[in-house]
């Protein structure tokens, strides 16, 4: 049965009788914030008919909540510019970077560095730097999936996990939880790393990982707190690297399907103008036979020999080989417009970006003359 408000506040005097002036204070202060919190949405995480049986439960309770309240507004600033990226497709490196340059923030991080899986399973470095201008450590490029040691690590391997802190980021071989101490010895104290994985298999292909030169950095958020974040994370970064994706695969398709028709037309009509082209010349090299033959035969009509002179002399100046290496010109970038499908069906799944005119990114794609390294 819910009770009153009257019942509730005879409830709280009953609990602040027994505290000391400055706790019934600080209980009396928190009152506010935690109602704000309470009419704002959230629901503490409190067992079914529990009793709060002194003004200590009373005092750690109205603290959670108001803190958690605190998270909240965190949470919904960091959940709104999350939104905000996802105007525009980029690729999952951009994407990573961008959210990277947004949790800094939100979780005053000193330093931020992204990693992407490769098709090997190790996590290599897209993105790093430092926005307060700190230093920025040269961290090991590749990490080993298999590296079960490393804290990450062995929370991608666990499946299911969206984040981890830790709080030493002395080498592993030192008991801390850092592939080497570069990190620590340029001055970070604690790591958090939220793991972004795809949303229809579920595999890790992110990671955005947060350092703070602070010890224990990170402590002052909420577990629940930053699990949500991570599940907003990979909503929002995977669920926008999957429409990218899934726009590039059906451009890519579209491309294929309606370009390799219109190159194989093209193809086919160059293979038959170049067939043209030595029936022509056939027929060249006989029309300067004849027009010889004609020459000696009439080497008495003066007029009829300078036509026959002329005629050979037009004859010899089609140049058919010069239009020969046209239409193989036009069959070369055929050929070099189909390898530009393919790679662009296969920038699908690594897309990578290209500085084009007045700064505009376009996708880098190999055109058979410079193949991607």
């Amino acid at each position: 049965m819910q009770k009153t408000k009257a019942e509730i506040r005879k409830g709280i005097i009953q609990l602040l009788v027994r505290a000391t002036p400055e706790n019934r204070r600080a209980v009396i202060n928190l009152l506010p914030a935690a109602k704000h919190a309470l009419d704002s949405g959230y629901v503490p995480d409190i067992p079914p008919h529990s009793v709060l049986h002194s003004w200590r439960c009373l005092l750690t309770l109205l603290a959670n909540v108001t803190s958690m309240q605190t998270d909240a507004d965190v949470f919904f600033r960091v959940s709104h510019e999350l939104l905000a990226i996802t105007d525009r497709l980029v690729p999952p490196t951009e994407a990573l970077r961008l959210s990277a340059k947004i949790l800094v923030r939100t979780f005053k991080a000193d330093l931020y560095i992204c990693r992407m899986r490769d098709e090997q399973k190790n996590w290599l470095i897209t993105a790093a730097d430092s926005p307060l201008g700190g230093a920025v450590p040269l961290a090991a490029h590749s990490i080993e999936e298999s590296f079960l040691r490393h804290p990450v690590m062995r929370t991608i391997a666990r499946g299911h996990e969206f984040y981890v802190v830790s709080n030493n980021l002395r080498g592993i071989e030192r008991g801390g939880e850092s592939l080497d101490c570069t990190a620590y010895k340029t001055g970070y104290r604690s790591r958090l790393c939220f793991i972004v994985r795809e949303r229809s298999s579920g595999s890790p292909f992110g990671l955005i990982m947060l350092y703070s030169m602070h010890d224990y950095g990170f402590e002052t958020f909420e577990d629940r707190f930053l699990a949500r974040c991570g599940q907003l994370i990979n909503l929002v970064v995977g669920s926008h690297v999957a429409l990218a994706r899934d726009t590039l695969e059906k451009a890519a398709g579209a491309m294929a399907h309606y370009g390799n028709n219109v190159l194989n037309n093209m193809r086919v009509q160059a293979e038959f103008c170049g067939e043209l082209v030595q029936m022509a010349e056939k027929n060249r090299s006989r029309a300067i036979v004849l027009a010889k033959q004609l020459s000696a035969e009439n080497d008495g009509n003066m007029r009829a020999k300078m036509q026959s002179d002329e005629l050979e002399e037009l004859l010899r100046s089609t140049d058919m080989a010069n239009l020969s290496r046209h239409l193989n010109a036009v069959l070369d970038n055929t050929r070099r417009m189909a390898t530009i499908i393919r790679s662009l069906q296969k920038s699908v799944n690594r897309p990578r970006l290209l500085k084009y005119v007045r700064g505009v990114d376009v996708l880098k794609l190999d055109d058979g003359r410079n193949a991607d390294e």
